[in-house]
């Protein structure tokens, strides 16, 4: 890459900044901002009175900083300043490479990613589709959702031994809308030992649409069950409030989750490509969703390789002596949040009971060769296969077809 730049160290609240007309040849020194209103102008200004003076375009070059350099993206996205987002592993293999010891300073940092910049090709940063973008973010928050939602169930399993032992034997599923149900209403044993089946039985059927004979059934196994164990607490204690608040942000969270999925596959559905991933074996309605949430526009990619790149799933290459370099782990450079997707994704594909599976095909058989991988190796060579088959089929606008 070559012409004049603005390099800039994103940090939080506060960014460092150096303008270079080519390689090694300064413009200013090393200034630094806060990230306000006024801030921000002065990297305008810079541009602009660059522009004028060079009489060439001016490109704002920084580092990905994961949120902070959102803000400084979207002040330059409104002026209409091109852009360069550079991977910081690209910049900080640059920087060792530099010398020996290789100092990190904030003050030093601009003149880095500017010798990345000048070094290396780079794609220049577009702002995506707002379909992509709304997607994107409503991945990520769902899957915030996720992890709240797992702790949460740990703590709510954790407090129902002690004020309810072995409750979660009466179920298959703990969290649906029986189980939850009955708990909420009757937290503690002795709460639900003395009531008509009648009663129990009623709760089930207002939260759920199973018929009288039914819900007596597992009315009166709840009530029987009661009967028959020792609570760690008595039905007055903390303990069973605590229990009910468990309860509540549980179902809360629950619905958030549901709510947001749904809004993500309706989003998705707009798009061509949630068809033709949701027509692959194993892939449903919501993994659709959030794989498209994380591929983003497919047209970004001029090649496969591009894409199993941007996914982390390229072999990494050390060739050194006698060592080939073959066989070698992933690199794991890339989205992990799609990676883990697509692991996902095999991992549903391969419990199918379908024979038109290629994905469960290569699995068998990278299971069965004559040097055998472990099952997480092969679904983590399936995934690299599933991500192909994902952008040939995008690119063609062809939907799954089964190829022994």
């Amino acid at each position: 890459m070559k012409g004049p730049i603005v390099s800039i160290d994103v940090s939080k609240g506060k960014s460092d900044y150096q303008a270079f007309k080519e390689m090694n040849v300064k413009y200013t020194g090393s200034r630094s901002i806060k990230h306000t209103k006024e801030g921000f102008d002065e990297i305008v200004s810079l541009v602009r009175e660059m522009e004028k003076k060079l009489e060439t375009e001016v490109c704002v070059v920084y580092e990905a900083t994961g949120v902070y350099h959102r803000v400084l993206k979207k002040v330059l996205e409104d002026n209409n300043i091109k852009q360069f987002i550079i991977n910081p592993l690209l910049s900080a293999k640059t920087r060792k490479n530099d010398s020996l010891r290789s100092p990190k300073t904030d003050k030093l940092d601009p003149k880095s990613i500017a010798k990345t910049y000048y070094s290396h090709s780079l794609h220049n940063s577009h702002k995506p589709e707002t379909i992509y973008h709304e997607l994107r973010e409503l991945s990520r928050y769902y899957e915030d959702i996720l992890v709240h939602l797992r702790k949460d169930k740990v703590a709510f399993r954790a407090q129902l031994d002690v004020v309810f032992p072995g409750y979660d034997t009466l179920y298959d599923d703990l969290y649906g809308p029986v189980a939850l149900a009955v708990i909420e209403k009757y937290p503690h044993p002795e709460m639900l030992q003395k009531k008509k089946i009648n009663t129990v039985s009623k709760v089930i059927q207002s939260k759920t649409c199973h018929r009288q004979a039914m819900s007596d059934t597992m009315a009166d196994k709840a009530i029987e069950y009661s009967k028959t164990i020792y609570s760690g607490c008595d039905k007055d204690d903390i303990e069973v409030l605590i229990l009910q608040r468990f309860i509540k942000k549980l179902k809360e969270d629950m619905a958030e989750a549901e709510r947001t999925i749904g809004e993500m596959i309706k989003l998705a559905q707009e798009l061509p490509d949630f068809s033709i991933i949701k027509s692959i074996p194993g892939i449903g309605d919501n993994l659709a969703a959030r794989i498209i949430a994380e591929l983003g526009d497919m047209t970004r990619f001029k090649k496969k390789n591009e894409l199993v790149a941007f996914a982390g799933l390229d072999p990494r290459i050390s060739e050194s002596g006698q060592n080939d370099g073959d066989h070698m782990h992933i690199t794991k450079k890339g989205n992990k949040r799609l990676r883990c997707l697509l692991y996902l994704a095999v991992t549903c594909s391969i419990r199918l009971k379908r024979d038109d599976n290629s994905i469960k095909d290569f699995y068998i058989k990278k299971k069965q060769q004559s040097n055998p991988m472990c099952s997480k190796a092969a679904k983590t060579a399936c995934a690299s296969k599933l991500v192909r088959i994902i952008y040939s089929m995008c690119k063609t606008g062809e939907l799954y077809q089964y190829n022994k």
